[in-house]
């Protein structure tokens, strides 16, 4: 039997380290709490932190702070009304509103006032806005049956901005009748008939430039340029003026047959494009003038 025999080793005994303090470490540590102390980071720190106390008070502002932040000056009117008021000149900031931006765009003289007047609860949608020089100019804010909000010209009646059209004639245009024959009934495919009293005076819709006058078969005929890709023709009237003259609203383009009861064709084209008159002066005027005067008595203008 054979003997193993394996070396004993005794454990050491364990001496403690010495461990140094990294001074350089503490002193930067300390550096930094001091340098955020001093910026104010601790406490805005503590003001994040979900504690009470530190919840965001929200700060209402009254319709003359929201007047004032715009550089206007403030009134109060009747009936609950308020109004906000500029003068507009050169030096003039940058108004609040894209629509008062655009109104004072229109400035012809060196300075001019413009108000803004709403509801003391709803100041920041007006219900009118005025453009005052020499004369006042008067814009509605008006809602629609299909509760879309539209601009309103006081003066003209017509959407604001945009084409303000005038009838031809006092005469609205009249439908296709069963009286009329086939080549009648073909041409009010693409155009519109108006009716009125023998040798009435016929006007441009709107302004613009003779493009082409002479005649067809119907009589003289003129094709006006309104501009924005707006075109016009007239037919059957008994004279025109001649090409690249310049109409405006008060111009004559002809005049009706001397009958007692005549009739002149009209076609307005838009982008190359056929549009029924009626539709053309609606989409001008979608407010019609009784809605107006019952808009102007709701909130006392006058």
């Amino acid at each position: 039997m054979s003997l193993e025999f394996s070396e004993y080793r005794c454990k050491k005994k364990y001496k403690s380290k010495r461990r140094n303090i990294p001074v350089f470490r503490v002193l930067v540590l300390l550096s930094l709490i001091f340098v955020a102390f001093k910026l104010g980071w601790i406490s805005k720190l503590v003001e994040l932190l979900p504690l009470p106390g530190n919840e965001k008070v929200e700060v209402i502002k009254t319709w003359q702070d929201l007047c004032r932040e715009a550089g206007g000056k403030p009134f109060n009117l009747k009936d609950e009304l308020v109004q906000c008021s500029w003068v507009v000149d050169d030096s003039t900031k940058a108004l609040p509103n894209a629509f008062l931006r655009y109104v004072a765009s229109l400035r012809t003289s060196r300075a001019e006032k413009l108000h803004w007047v709403a509801s003391a609860e709803d100041f920041e949608n007006a219900i009118l806005v005025q453009r005052e020089d020499s004369l006042v100019y008067t814009y509605f804010r008006v809602i629609l049956s299909d509760s879309n909000y539209v601009w309103i010209d006081a003066a003209t009646g017509c959407r604001f901005p945009g084409l303000c059209p005038k009838r031809p004639l006092e005469w609205s245009n009249i439908p296709v009748m069963n009286d009329f024959d086939f080549e009648g009934q073909d041409r009010l495919l693409a155009e519109d008939v108006f009716l009125g009293l023998g040798e009435a005076p016929v006007h441009p819709v709107l302004p613009g430039v003779v493009r082409k006058a002479g005649r067809d078969s119907l009589g003289a005929f003129i094709e006006i340029d309104h501009g924005n890709n707006i075109f016009t023709k007239m037919s059957g009237i008994s004279f025109s003026p001649s090409e690249g003259d310049s109409l405006d609203l008060n111009s004559v383009v002809g005049r009706l047959p001397p009958k007692d009861s005549a009739a002149f064709f009209l076609t307005v084209r838009r982008n190359g494009l056929f549009v029924r008159w009626n539709d053309f002066y609606k989409a001008a005027y979608p407010v019609d003038s009784a809605e107006i005067s019952k808009f102007k008595e709701q909130i006392g203008f006058r």
